[in-house]
């Protein structure tokens, strides 16, 4: 079965290196980042149980535990009379806004490395840097968990802001803003956004 699979395999990881044929499996799998196929088939089927059953594996199995997942929430996030409003949640590029003095700018960035996960944002109000909040997810997390939490922290940042200063946050990931904006979203961190912008 894992021939079959490397096989598989083997044609897709040609076609997105962009390697000559005779490069080998592993250097391909090593340089992309990419693991073997069966191998990432039994990490879904672990990690598919814990989700299902809500059980601890023993560690040796692995070390994900249920708790370390995220939920997905269930019914609507907002009651579908109390819809965004159109200037809540906006998808407009926010280049345009950035220079005026009169607005508290927060941007928001996560990110996934061989280190970690992290999540952050910083604020900036003319054009100097005010505050910043940064922090480490659990490994387990991908990089879209990590830009909505900073998402999320930002909301919060800003809406303990006094009502008479305006913000703007920008977020360099389009799904997390659309996810946010979507009422039927079955994230929870997403819906966390929703209700507190």
């Amino acid at each position: 079965m894992k021939r079959k699979l490397s096989s598989i395999q083997r044609p897709f990881l040609l076609h997105i290196s962009g390697a000559y044929r005779t490069t080998l499996r592993a250097a391909l799998q090593t340089i992309l980042g990419i693991p073997p196929l069966h191998m990432q088939l039994q990490f879904e089927a672990r990690f598919t149980t814990i989700y299902r059953l809500r059980i601890s594996l023993p560690p040796n199995i692995t070390d994900i535990q249920p708790q370390d997942l995220e939920m997905k929430a269930t019914d609507w996030s907002i009651h579908p009379s109390e819809h965004l409003k159109p200037n809540q949640i906006s998808l407009e590029d926010g280049e345009a806004i950035i220079s005026r003095k009169d607005i508290i700018n927060i941007f928001t960035d996560g990110s996934k490395t061989e280190h970690g996960v992290g999540a952050a944002f910083c604020v900036l109000t003319n054009d100097i840097w005010a505050h910043q909040w940064s922090a480490e997810l659990n490994d387990n997390n991908i990089v879209f968990q990590a830009e909505l939490t900073a998402l999320h922290e930002a909301v919060i940042y800003a809406s303990h802001l006094p009502n008479h200063n305006t913000s703007k946050i920008h977020v360099d990931n389009r799904p997390s803003i659309m996810t946010s904006s979507n009422s039927k979203s079955t994230n929870e961190t997403a819906r966390k956004i929703s209700k507190a912008s």
